[in-house]
């Protein structure tokens, strides 16, 4: 008896994890990073929603540079050139029918200003080692 409520108590905590998780996301996720040392920058997107998202990239006065349909349930990646930017913020957002999800960012001398804020760094974890880790 005393194993079965363990049992249950531990497929509760698991449920409830599992929702959270997918609570945390269900409105979508944006993340931007430079591209190597160059005016590209690679921006990763998550649409757990039932419904097509649009992305769109917003300058500071509200003119759109750019919008694209996201496929409901997907996620994938684009690269994209700020050569063409001026200086100043800007905003990426990932809006569907219930949520709306917005990261912003600054693009100085052509290039995306990398904040420890906003960026993930892969990095060798010792010089002999071929595995890396992520640090924030």
């Amino acid at each position: 008896m005393r194993n079965l409520k363990l049992q249950l108590r531990g497929l509760a905590l698991v449920a409830l994890f599992v929702l959270s998780l997918s609570s945390a996301f269900a409105g979508g996720h944006l993340r931007i990073n430079p591209y190597l040392n160059t005016d590209y920058s690679i921006v990763s997107i998550l649409n757990p929603s039932e419904t097509d998202a649009r992305l769109k990239i917003y300058d500071e006065a509200g003119n759109i540079y750019y919008s694209q349909v996201i496929e409901a349930e997907s996620n994938s990646q684009k690269l994209f050139d700020l050569s063409h930017l001026e200086d100043g913020a800007y905003s990426l957002v990932l809006v569907s029918e219930n949520s709306r999800v917005e990261e912003t960012f600054l693009v100085e001398s052509k290039k995306l200003v990398v904040t420890e804020n906003n960026m993930q760094i892969a990095e060798n974890r010792t010089q002999n080692s071929k595995s890396y880790a992520f640090k924030k």
